[in-house]
C-alpha cells in the first residue's frame, strides 16, 4: 500500500493535513477492494448478522476485517479517533483514546447487486475531526469495487476547500493510474437524462411513485433503481446523471432508508461540484449514528437544482383526486 509522503516541503508546497489523510483513506479502500475481489466464500451471499442500519453479508464481514486491519495500520497513528460504520451498533476505536477525528465508513456499499453480479459496490469513507453530522465532515473518499473480470477501478478523494481528486487503478496489469475528470454535467434541461427518484421498497412504491409523477410531470427523465446510493451520487458527480431524489424516509418511516454511512464521501462530492442536501431542502444536519434515516438530494448543477428542487411543503402525496386523475 502506498503511503503519503512525510518528507519536509517548504510552506508553500506543504500539503493540507486533510488532503494526505484522504490520500491515506483512499489506499485503505483500495486495499479493502483488492481484499473483497481477490477471494469469494460459500458464506458471501449469507447474511451473517444485522447491525448498524443494515444486513451484514459474508462479503460484508470480510471487508470490514480488512478496513480495520488498515486504519489500525495505516491511519490510527497519524489521525485517531473514532469510527461510525455499517454493521457496527456503536462506534469503534481508531487508535489512541480521545483522538479528534471520526471517521465514517460504508465497507461495501450496494452489496446486493454486487453479489448478483449487476453492478460495482463501492468503499465510502468520510472523515472529520470532532464531527457529529454529515455537515462537519472534512474528508471523502469513494473506491469502486468492481464485478469480476472488470478490469480498472475508479478511485476518488477531497478534503473541504479541495478540488476533486480522481483516478482509474488498473487492476490487472498494474500500469500507473490514469487521471479521471470529475465533472458533472452542465446541461441546464433535465429532458432526456437521468433523474432518479430512489424508491427501492418492495411491494411500497406507490406513494414515492404518485409524489415523482407529480413532481416530474412534463419531464422525460429516467429512473436508475439500483439499491446504491454511492453508485446514485458518483454518477452525478461523474457526469452521468442530472439528479438523485431520495425521499424515501418521508413517504415511508418504517421502509429500507439511506443512512448516514451511505453519505460518507459527501465531501468529494461536493468537491466536484455537485449540490448536496436534506429534503427537505436544507443542510445535512443529520447525526453520525448508522441507525438515522436520511432524506436527500443530489443535482450536478445550479440550474438543475432550481428545477427540480421540491418547493417547501410539495412532498406530500397528493390528493385521492388528484392522484385518481
Amino acid at each position: 500500500m502506498t503511503s503519503p509522503t512525510d518528507e519536509p516541503r517548504p510552506p508553500e508546497f506543504r500539503l493540507d493535513e486533510r488532503l494526505v489523510l484522504a490520500e491515506a483513506l483512499a489506499d485503505v479502500g483500495r486495499a479493502v477492494r483488492d481484499a473483497v475481489r481477490s477471494s469469494s466464500s460459500g458464506g458471501d451471499h449469507d447474511v451473517v448478522r444485522t447491525e448498524g442500519g443494515d444486513d451484514v453479508y459474508g462479503v460484508d464481514e470480510r471487508a470490514e476485517h480488512t478496513l480495520l486491519d488498515e486504519l489500525a495500520a495505516h491511519v490510527a497513528g497519524r489521525w485517531p479517533g473514532t469510527l461510525v460504520m455499517e454493521g457496527f451498533d456503536e462506534p469503534q476505536p481508531v487508535g489512541g483514546a480521545g483522538g479528534p477525528w471520526r471517521y465514517l465508513v460504508d465497507p461495501v456499499d450496494g452489496t446486493r447487486p454486487y453479489l448478483a453480479g449487476i453492478n460495482s459496490a463501492w468503499v465510502l469513507i468520510g472523515a472529520g475531526r470532532n464531527a457529529n453530522t454529515l455537515e462537519d465532515l472534512e474528508v471523502g473518499v469513494a473506491v469502486e469495487i468492481p464485478l469480476p473480470g472488470v478490469p480498472t477501478s475508479r478511485v476518488a478523494w477531497a478534503c473541504t476547500g479541495s478540488s476533486a481528486h480522481a483516478v482509474i487503478d488498473d487492476l490487472v496489469g498494474g500500469a500507473f493510474p490514469v487521471p479521471l475528470m470529475m465533472e458533472p454535467t452542465m446541461r441546464t434541461d433535465p429532458n432526456r437524462s437521468f433523474v432518479t427518484v430512489v424508491r427501492l421498497l418492495a411491494g411500497d412504491h406507490g406513494p414515492i411513485g404518485l409524489w415523482a409523477d407529480r413532481h416530474l410531470a412534463g419531464l422525460e427523465v429516467y429512473d436508475h433503481l439500483l439499491p446504491c446510493g454511492g453508485q446514485h451520487l458518483f454518477d452525478v458527480a461523474s457526469g452521468r446523471a442530472s439528479a438523485v431524489l431520495d425521499p424515501r424516509p418521508i413517504f415511508n418511516p418504517a421502509g429500507m432508508h439511506t443512512h448516514p454511512y451511505d453519505l460518507a464521501a459527501l465531501v468529494l462530492y461536493r468537491a466536484a461540484g455537485v449540490i448536496v442536501e436534506a429534503l427537505p431542502p436544507g443542510p445535512l444536519a443529520v447525526p453520525l449514528d448508522p441507525h438515522v434515516s436520511v432524506a436527500y438530494a443530489a443535482y450536478a448543477n445550479h440550474a438543475l437544482a432550481i428545477r427540480l428542487r421540491p418547493e417547501p411543503g410539495s412532498l406530500a402525496l397528493p390528493s385521492p383526486e388528484r392522484a385518481l386523475g
